[in-house]
């Protein structure tokens, strides 16, 4: 999955996805998925251009973050970060999703 935003964006978004991985740290479901989540934190941490890929299993994972309102600073940063990443997210599971007749969203 490719997104398309601002650095300053991806680095609330990486924010906010390192603070989802410490409130769960101790849960089964999230260490068995922790490498999907380093991938996602860190692309998102490390952007330097207009641009974050991730593999679609970790791109899966996004939702959890931005629908946990508390490990975001507030919720203006919360709704403007998922302003930018949802529509694109929204497109990118229907088309990954719908050839291998999952589910449409």
């Amino acid at each position: 999955m490719e997104f398309q935003l601002q650095p300053d964006i991806a680095h609330l978004f990486a924010g906010a996805a390192a603070a989802f991985m410490r409130t769960h740290a101790d849960s089964v479901w999230l260490n068995k998925k922790g490498d999907l989540w380093n991938e996602l934190w860190t692309s998102f941490r490390d952007a330097d251009t207009a641009s974050v890929t991730v593999s679609f299993e970790a791109g899966r994972l996004m939702m959890n973050v931005w629908g946990t309102k508390h490990v975001w600073r507030d919720e203006q940063t919360r709704e403007s970060v998922k302003a930018q990443l949802r529509p694109q997210w929204i497109q990118q599971m229907r088309a990954g999703l719908a050839p291998r007749g999952g589910m449409i969203l």
